[in-house]
């Protein structure tokens, strides 16, 4: 399983594409912070941190689509099929690639939030302006927002497996992300719910930048979200075992 895990990551660092979200990541999330914490008035909110601190909420978008990647590029360039020669087992061979999936994601995660985090609350404070968030506060937003990329890299990685085809995977989970439930939210009775369970919901309650009135607890979050993780994989999972693969 070691040398699986290896492998899948030797995979993820050598492709170019895997490096060039990750810094589009950075990049972003660096830039819209900059500007947002140097140039923001903050006069009509109480926790001027936090707001800002959400930018870092993209991180698990990006994850998302790395998530997806991680599979379907196997199967857009046929090298499936020597991936599962050197491992016939397909369910070992997933499990590899959702442990490099959540290691990618932790990694992503901590850098995005860890660097948002550090630039709000620098600058904010330079400005004089209180961030409102402590210590613990901080300490809890980008544990969790670490948390929801990593979690988010597993949805996109069990999504991938149950489509195959890689565009159509991409597209299925940002037209969820910011179509369906945008969409969702908005019908009467129902929205809210969607609101606060729907998969931004619990991501953003789990990051700690969702406003109070749809946010959740971080736990009960994180459990729901690590739920729409658990079935999407085993479902991909199933999928995999039981398609034939050809080249």
């Amino acid at each position: 399983m070691t040398r699986l895990l290896d492998s899948e990551l030797l995979k993820l660092r050598t492709t170019r594409t895997f490096y060039a979200l990750i810094a589009a990541a950075i990049a972003l999330i660096v830039a819209i912070s900059v500007l947002a914490t140097a140039l923001g008035s903050f006069k009509t909110t109480t926790d001027p941190g936090r707001s800002v601190l959400g930018v870092a909420g993209l991180a698990p978008l990006f994850a998302l689509v790395i998530g997806v990647l991680g599979i379907t590029t196997e199967f857009r360039h046929g090298t499936i099929t020597p991936s599962l020669l050197v491992e016939p087992v397909r369910t070992r061979l997933l499990a590899a690639k959702l442990a490099a999936q959540l290691i990618a994601g932790l990694l992503l995660g901590l850098v995005c939030f860890g660097v948002c985090a550090g630039i709000v609350a620098g600058v904010l404070s330079s400005r004089g302006i209180p961030t409102a968030m402590s210590t613990g506060d901080w300490i809890a937003a980008v544990v969790g927002g670490t948390i929801a990329t990593m979690l988010y890299a597993a949805l996109g990685l069990g999504v991938g497996a149950i489509l195959r085809n890689q565009v159509g995977a991409i597209v299925v989970v940002l037209a969820w992300v910011f179509v369906i439930e945008n969409l969702l939210g908005i019908i009467p009775g129902f929205g809210d719910g969607i609101k606060k369970y729907g998969l931004a919901g619990v991501g953003s309650s789990l990051a700690r930048s969702a406003g109070h009135s749809t946010r959740i607890g971080q736990l009960p979050a994180g459990l729901i979200l690590l739920g729409y993780a658990l079935v999407l994989v085993i479902a991909g999972t199933i999928v995999i075992r039981q398609r034939d693969v050809s080249t």
